[in-house]
């Protein structure tokens, strides 16, 4: 399992990439998005899954990378999507042979609930594993759904997919307010970091260790603070 410092993710040829801002928005992630087409497989199909919203947001995204050089694809809505769909529709046939695949949207929890209840998790992380190499972006607020944990609108800790083993993500990251909710949270996970990241700025795993910092911004790390008394 790569580690690398107080990072631990899962397993596999694939990368993990964290955007702090959500689906593609002109002037603010076109580095990070033409950074992650680099260390993608481009002879593979891109899938786009957002939360919830419009399949015409979903497609819109796949034509934005397609204009950076990227492949084409096609894009979902999870909130559409029957459990039918999940198990033997299209998406779990694209995802099956995809480079790259794109979540994005406001609504972890509903991801969370959805995926890990279908077959679809499970090809998401024999994509990851095998050679087949699929990078996973989270965008945005989807994002936070990829590590073991999350903060829900209510602000309690529920389990999230368990791509990232070791830290609480925090997207729209901007300063000391968050930072200091994110040591409320860590209180309650010992070992854990909190990950800041900004808008127009990624966090990239990669299958061999690597940590990379993509975009304009700097990843924060927040740590827990130590209990006096």
């Amino acid at each position: 399992m790569p580690r690398q410092g107080p990072l631990e993710w899962i397993d596999g040829n694939g990368w993990l990439v964290l955007s702090g801002s959500d689906t593609h928005q002109p002037g603010v992630t076109g580095e990070v998005d033409a950074r992650l087409l680099t260390v993608a497989n481009l002879d593979r199909p891109l899938v786009v899954l957002l939360s919830e919203g419009e399949r015409s947001e979903a497609e819109a995204v796949v034509q934005h990378f397609v204009a950076l050089g990227g492949p084409a694809g096609a894009g979902f809505i999870l909130a559409d999507l029957t459990a039918r769909d999940l198990q033997r529709g299209e998406l779990p046939e694209l995802l099956g042979a995809a480079g790259i695949l794109y979540l994005g949207g406001n609504a972890p929890l509903a991801l969370v609930e959805r995926l890990r209840s279908s077959p679809l998790l499970k090809g998401m992380v024999r994509g990851f594993a095998t050679l087949q190499g699929l990078l996973i972006v989270g965008a945005g607020e989807v994002g936070r759904a990829l590590g073991a944990w999350f903060v829900a609108p209510d602000d309690q800790l529920v389990t999230g997919l368990n791509f990232l083993r070791s830290a609480i993500i925090a997207p729209h990251f901007t300063g000391s307010a968050q930072a200091t909710k994110l040591q409320r949270v860590l209180q309650a996970r010992p070992g854990f970091v909190g990950l800041g990241i900004p808008r127009g700025t990624a966090l990239a795993l990669g299958p061999r260790g690597q940590v990379q910092t993509w975009g304009d911004g700097e990843v924060t790390a927040v740590v827990r603070q130590a209990v006096s008394g």
